[in-house]
């Protein structure tokens, strides 16, 4: 664990004068000290990279989380306890998981399910730490779920625009050369792109032009003058003119200013008017340059007859990425403040993708591009081209290096960080130029540092009270789930609570607890038990702006029908007409609607006993079996043994368990026959499309059920007390694509998923090779998330053509 004095020498390290460093002493009396304690502590921040923006009851929302160390640009590898939250569009708390991260990267999944409405929602993440923070660093991100009809985005027109003018570094000086920027949104909160406006003085005189960007962005140049003032008349692309005032005028101040003039150089430059140099004479000003504690300072020197102080900078002796630039004065107050943002030393990852086919359901993707011989992680969401479902506001990217230092809603941050093209770079400064000042507040860095060091907490606490008498040499032994070794808790006799802190254990497993006196014996301990998660409720007040589905004439011929029946109910609930009936009543089990129960093989105990695997029993019926538990890429391969005239290579069987198809076998690594009730076997496949290499459907069984071998009557052990937890750790799962009532309908181009892979094995030559499901759609895309293990981030949306003919 990093401890204060190692961020404080690292913070040391960074606090490096650039040429020219200045006398102004207040940058060492007064900032360094208070940059020392408000950011003893790493700030960190969380990405969740989910599968869709869009869900429809009965799907998951599949997510990977990232965590990354913004102070060393690296992942945050502690491990920690994140709480991923459900959140109404009012930001009410709907839900909350308990999840691990370790190594930088957690993930889980949310059922959507009935008691999710149609409508907005938010999911948030975040750590115990944050919230005693001034600044919010948790994630939050919304999404839409659709049950009934169609939530779509305002495409209208507005007719009602707000118009803001933002002088560089918040000062609009007399007589000073500056840059304005201009920021244009609807009462939807939608950019006012390509609006057009002129600047003109009180008698109507024209001094600028400009047009606004697709972003809703545009910037002049221009000298004020206090005896002047200004008025701008801006024009949509219909005619319709709007005059709005332009920022009243300081007599006396500063400008602080960046420009880009070159690819590697950058100038600052500290503006004033002569009436204010005579004020300041000779005090010493200062520029810092920094970041989440790391900073680096410049002295502002006016020469003798000179308005302007300017440096130019090599772009590597800034921070990479984010810069937050401050003047101050001689007693370190901050006066002027502008962000700039420093791309030189973020390199973008180009990925490609190539299909080949394997057979007639599904693919192989090969994915190329990541870095060489480095380890990185990812996570990659398989969608119709087409799809309607994907409408996130920020990538990776953004919410690591932009998020943390702007205040407010962006909108299309992912937009910045597509291509760091030119384009893309002077479209982010425009939006930093009318930003003003960072997220972080001087008062409180100055005032209201953190009161306590972080405590990185990763695990559950566990508390309990004895309440009997503890027998001399008496030690208590507790057991997390079912595999885990115990843990010893020595008592004395005088023993009346005990405690574990960050202990391990997930939803739904059992903490068993007995006590084991000198003799080896085991007894059942009287006692109280209480798990304490860190978990609280909590609600977002700072809500984005609503984001429906894009209008389109198709998507809106969708109707209720097509999505209540979008998905098809989970196998233990059977829907007959109105009624709903559990398969765990006392009624006849209808086990499939695509097996007839005449041709299931039933699970006994003597099956169990010869076949101990699942896979035992594949490989008895005439499969070729081959398990490579090491590998991350089909760790479990099957082909049928049968000879096919047609084909070259043996064909491997489908999959099917509890009716959903899985697009390879390594769900069946450790699948134990015990956990099999019934399953059915066809070599031939003659019945199944694509079905050459065989067909396999499994059927698990449900709660209530038991093994074949044991008694219907389950026993508990009374040595033992049991509690099973209900707010444990969230159990990664292995992703299933839904049970979608139609493969070839619209509405699964639209708002279907085809896959999810949050972990795809990326080799030291920077490729991974995925196995998807074909649906037989002639494109689909891959939207790649992910960073590797020096913090090197990519956001990619790769747009692959299906060959029909590849082998």
């Amino acid at each position: 664990m990093l401890s204060k004095n190692s961020i404080l020498g690292l913070l040391l390290l960074f606090f490096l004068a650039l040429p020219l460093f200045g006398q102004n002493l207040s940058v060492t009396g007064k900032i360094k000290p208070a940059f020392q304690e408000y950011f003893g502590n790493p700030r960190v921040s969380i990405f969740l990279h989910m599968n869709k923006s869009t869900y429809v009851r009965g799907e998951h929302i599949w997510f990977k989380g990232y965590m990354y160390n913004r102070v060393k640009a690296e992942p945050f590898k502690e491990a920690v306890n994140v709480y991923v939250g459900i959140y109404d569009k009012d930001g009410n708390q709907k839900e909350k998981h308990l999840v691990l991260s370790k190594e930088g990267q957690l993930q889980g999944q949310i059922a959507i399910d009935s008691s999710f409405v149609d409508g907005q929602y938010y999911i948030k993440a975040s750590t115990s730490w944050m919230k005693d923070l001034k600044e919010d660093d948790s994630f939050v991100q919304q999404f839409m779920v659709l049950n009934s009809e169609l939530v779509l985005e305002n495409n209208n027109p507005s007719e009602d625009y707000d118009i803001q003018f933002f002088p560089e570094s918040g000062h609009w000086v007399s007589n000073v050369q500056s840059v304005l920027g201009i920021k244009m949104l609807d009462e939807n909160g939608n950019a006012g792109a390509n609006m057009v406006g002129i600047i003109r003085n009180h008698i109507g005189e024209e001094i600028v032009r400009f047009r606004t960007n697709r972003l809703g962005f545009a910037k002049v140049i221009m000298t004020p003058s206090a005896s002047e003032r200004y008025w701008a008349t801006v024009s949509n692309p219909n005619g319709k003119e709007w005059r709005v005032p332009l920022p009243a005028i300081d007599s006396l101040g500063l400008v602080l200013s960046t420009r880009n003039i070159s690819e590697d150089r950058i100038l600052v430059l500290v503006g004033t008017n002569a009436e204010t140099k005579r004020e300041i004479g000779s005090k010493p000003y200062s520029i810092l340059i920094h970041r989440d504690g790391l900073l680096k300072s410049l002295d502002v020197v006016f020469k003798e007859n000179q308005l302007y102080a300017s440096h130019i900078l090599d772009k590597r002796e800034l921070h990479s990425g984010m810069n937050i630039l401050t003047l101050i004065d001689n007693r370190g107050v901050p006066i002027a403040e502008r962000l700039f943002f420093n791309d030189k030393q973020i390199k973008s990852l180009s990925l490609d993708a190539n299909v080949q086919k394997v057979d007639k359901d599904s693919m192989e993707v090969v994915l190329t591009g990541f870095e060489k011989r480095t380890t990185s992680f990812a996570s990659i969401s398989v969608l119709p081209v087409g799809t309607k479902a994907y409408n996130f506001n920020s990538n990776i990217l953004s919410s690591f290096l932009l998020k943390p230092y702007v205040r407010g809603y962006i909108e299309e941050a992912d937009q910045y960080f597509t291509d760091f093209s030119k384009r893309a770079m002077e479209d982010l400064d425009m939006l930093l130029l009318t930003q003003g000042w960072s997220k972080y507040d001087w008062d409180n860095i100055f005032n209201e540092p953190p009161q306590k060091k972080i405590q990185y907490r990763a695990g559950i606490d566990v508390f309990g009270s004895i309440n009997s008498k503890v027998p001399k040499s008496t030690d208590l032994l507790v057991y997390a789930g079912n595999q885990s070794e115990p843990t010893v808790i020595p008592l004395s006799e005088q023993s009346e609570a005990f405690s574990l802190d960050n202990y391990f254990v997930e939803q739904g497993e059992e903490l068993r607890l007995t006590l084991l006196n000198k003799r080896g014996e085991l007894s059942m301990p009287n006692l109280f038990l209480r798990l304490d998660t860190g978990q609280s409720t909590d609600r977002i007040y700072e809500l984005e702006p609503f984001r429906g589905i894009e209008n389109d004439v198709l998507v809106d011929g969708l109707g209720e029908v097509e999505l209540q029946n979008f998905v098809l109910p989970e196998q233990n609930t059977i829907s007959l007409e109105e009624v709903v009936v559990s398969e765990n009543r006392a009624i006849k089990r209808i086990t499939t609607p695509f097996v007839s129960e005449g041709n299931l093989k039933v699970v006994t105990e003597e099956t169990e006993g010869l076949y101990p695997r699942l896979l035992d029993i594949i490989r008895s019926s005439g499969f070729n079996v081959w398990e490579v538990p090491n590998a991350g890429y089909d760790r479990i391969r099957i082909t049928t043994k049968r000879v096919l005239s047609f084909s070259l290579v043996q064909p491997s069987p489908i999959l099917y368990i509890d009716d959903v198809r899985y697009p390879d076998f390594d769900i069946l690594l450790d699948f134990p026959t015990t956990r099999v009730k019934s399953y059915y076997i066809d070599r031939t496949g003659a019945m199944e499309a694509g079905g050459a290499g065989g067909v396999i459907r499994v059927y698990t069984r449900k709660e209530g059920d038991v093994g074949a071998g044991h008694s219907d009557k389950f026993t508990p052990d009374e040595r033992f007390f049991t509690h099973r937890v209900s707010n444990g750790f969230m159990p990664a799962k292995q992703y299933y694509t839904p049970k979608y009532n139609n493969l070839s309908s619209e509405s699964l181009r639209y708002f279907g998923s085809i896959g999810w892979f949050p972990n795809p094995t990326i080799n030291k030559n920077g490729t991974c090779t995925l196995k998807i499901p074909d649906y037989g759609y002639e494109e689909i895309f891959l939207f790649v998330e992910g960073m590797d293990e020096n913090g090197r981030m990519t956001s990619s949306m790769e747009r692959v053509r299906v060959s029909s003919t590849a082998q």
